[in-house]
């Protein structure tokens, strides 16, 4: 701040004695008027014009820089807004998949059972066919023996039967000779 300073006195300091040495009156044309003024009041004029020049280009210039600063940091933080709310959804995103993968391991598990299940049961079905089997054959065996036991019976009730109608011819027999007699 005050090199600053210092170094705007020296050029006043210059432009002081520029003005005392160069005081003689010049024509000036401006336009379609002509004037007469010292060369130092002229250079001053010129010089502050210049000045306000720069000043109000350098102004505009600032004005712009500002307000595009202003739109960026607006932008930046918006952007920042879209940044906290994407984490948001990246962390329930997250939450939703540790749940999805603990659901799938309950799923596999089921599955598991459900495959040992079906096994066992298989086992059961094979067995109970198995016995299925073997109760119908035993079923055969006994329709066999049933019907060897039919017959065995109808012999034996044939036998009976002819047996008995002989045993009633000879009482037949018997008792007509003893009518006869």
């Amino acid at each position: 701040m005050q090199i600053g300073f210092i170094v705007i006195l020296i050029i006043a300091i210059f432009v002081a004695i520029f003005a005392i040495q160069n005081g003689t009156p010049v024509p000036i044309d401006l336009f379609f008027a002509r004037y007469e003024m010292p060369l130092a009041v002229i250079m001053m004029i010129c010089l502050i014009l210049g000045a306000v020049i720069i000043l109000v280009l350098g102004t505009t210039r600032q004005f712009k820089k500002r307000s595009e600063h202003n739109e960026l940091k607006n932008k930046l933080r918006t952007l920042e807004g879209e940044k906290a709310k994407h984490e948001i959804d990246i962390k329930a995103l997250e939450n939703e998949k540790t749940q999805l993968e603990a659901n799938i391991e309950t799923i596999e598990t089921e599955k598991s059972n459900l495959q040992n299940e079906i096994v066992e049961f298989s086992e059961r079905v094979t067995r109970l066919e198995e016995k299925n089997k073997l109760l119908e054959e035993e079923l055969a065996l006994k329709e066999q023996e049933t019907a060897m036991l039919k017959t065995q019976n109808i012999n034996k009730i044939e036998e009976v039967t002819e047996i008995t109608d002989e045993g009633a011819m000879q009482i037949d027999n018997e008792n007509s000779e003893v009518e006869s007699q």
